[in-house]
């Protein structure tokens, strides 16, 4: 058994090495051993043969005859030679088992680069969304700075027309007052002028009736 896994091994890795220059081929290891009644070759066959890799429980050996009687995964007890029983699978077993464990590993990389692949995408997606936000914050702090500019350009024109309309208030209220002064100061100078007036006629009055009784009468010839 040992000299053929070596054999078969052997071939194996011959092939491997000339893949180059023939097509690959691969010889089998595979073996089946017969499981009989009792421990020798003169018991009758209750199985044709177990294929080299099935796992087996161990219930006895014996040393004298070489037989080791076991029961299968099925739960069929019976005997066979004890130097097909291993403590490790056969190399077809262990090649088998490694392909299949690099067909899973070879999924997992497949699907850790997918996820790789996937999360580089999402990255990508997530760094856009944020220069974007980026930018949009950007134009509302320059909105809200506008805004605020507009603001105080607005109340500074309430405080200005404010002002302008207190002044303006101020100034009709002291034009009203002009225009009362300017009134009385009309009137006053009516009055003024009608009293000098008066004042005149008055003296005009008094000179006419005063002068010619202060001048000295003059003798008549005739006298």
């Amino acid at each position: 058994m040992k000299k053929s896994i070596i054999f078969g091994v052997s071939v194996v890795l011959f092939s491997l090495a000339s893949a180059s220059i023939a097509e690959t081929r691969y010889i089998s290891d595979k073996i089946y051993v017969p499981l009989r009644v009792g421990d020798g070759s003169k018991y009758r066959i209750i199985h044709r043969g177990l294929p080299s890799g099935e796992q087996l429980e161990l219930i006895s050996s014996n040393e004298d005859s070489g037989y080791s009687q076991v029961r299968t995964s099925k739960g069929v007890e019976g005997w066979l030679p004890s130097h097909y029983l291993t403590s490790s699978p056969a190399a077809r077993s262990q090649l088998e088992a490694s392909k299949k464990r690099i067909e899973e590993l070879t999924t997992a990389s497949k699907e850790l680069r997918a996820q790789l692949e996937n999360t580089t995408q999402n990255s990508q997606e997530t760094n856009s969304v944020v220069e974007e936000l980026k930018l949009e914050n950007k134009s509302l702090a320059e909105e809200l700075e506008e805004i605020k500019r507009i603001s105080a350009n607005s109340i500074k024109l309430d405080d200005d027309n404010r002002r302008l309309l207190e002044s303006n208030q101020m100034l009709s209220s002291e034009v009203d007052v002009l225009k009362t002064d300017n009134a009385r100061l009309r009137e006053n100078k009516e009055n003024e002028f009608f009293l000098n007036g008066a004042f005149a006629v008055l003296i005009g009055v008094m000179v006419a009736l005063i002068v010619p009784r202060m001048m000295p009468k003059r003798r008549s010839d005739w006298g």
